[in-house]
């Protein structure tokens, strides 16, 4: 709430922001992990941050793991209550095989021949499964819910690549993916680098889950560059 930049100067920042460049010039994403960690959060299950984020105008955000601490009744009363629209390409109800979020939204910057449209694609991390309550996926004791999670990263992967194919046809020029991902070698075979690598069409990749910051480029699967760029906590 008030470490690193905090969200008093973050919603200063983007009002700022968008009166430079125009309101819709400007997307604030999030990339998971946003409602626990603070007593604020603690105390209402995550609802006040939910309503600060409001405040913010965030226009996407994803599930951390994080997301999932306070059962999946509270998840879903989390969502409602957001303003943001949760993106996700690999979180699936099992029952169905259906996602649970759209795997990816459309922006569309500038006028006339100079517009381009953007897809922001989500991406989960299989962690999720483990680095909060397993007991929240389940019911009776069966998984309900799942995040195309395998031993060798390959279903996540295709999933990836799935959605991106998707936003491609869909008419995207460039791919924008909110990733909570990582790159702590603990999260192998699930690591934002390894999802590059594995994939093309993502241009940039805004990660977070390893509290890392750093902004950098990867190799994708065709060799070309995907900025990624992750900002701490």
């Amino acid at each position: 709430v008030d470490d690193n930049l905090g969200y008093a100067k973050l919603v200063n920042y983007a009002k700022t922001m968008r009166s430079t460049y125009g309101a819709d010039n400007v997307t604030l994403v999030d990339a998971g992990d946003a409602v626990q960690g603070k007593a604020m959060g603690t105390l209402t299950d995550g609802e006040y941050l939910v309503d600060i984020m409001n405040e913010c105008g965030y226009d996407f955000a994803i599930p951390g793991n994080h997301e999932f601490d306070y059962g999946m009744a509270q998840f879903n009363t989390l969502v409602a209550r957001a303003n943001a629209k949760y993106l996700s390409c690999n979180f699936t109800d099992l029952r169905t095989g259906n996602l649970m979020f759209d795997a990816y939204a459309m922006r569309e910057y500038g006028t006339g021949a100079d517009t381009k449209k953007v897809a922001f694609l989500g991406i989960c991390t299989p962690e999720s499964l483990t680095k909060s309550s397993p007991a929240h996926f389940q019911e009776g004791g069966t998984y309900r819910y799942g995040f195309c999670e395998d031993d060798s990263g390959a279903k996540l992967y295709d999933a990836v690549q799935r959605a991106v194919d998707q936003a491609r046809a869909d008419g995207a020029d460039y791919v924008v993916a909110l990733g909570h991902l990582g790159v702590d070698e603990q999260s192998s075979p699930w690591t934002s680098t390894e999802v590059i690598a594995n994939t093309t069409g993502i241009d940039v990749l805004i990660d977070g889950h390893s509290h890392s910051t750093f902004a950098k480029t990867e190799k994708n699967q065709a060799g070309e560059d995907v900025l990624v760029a992750q900002t701490g906590t």
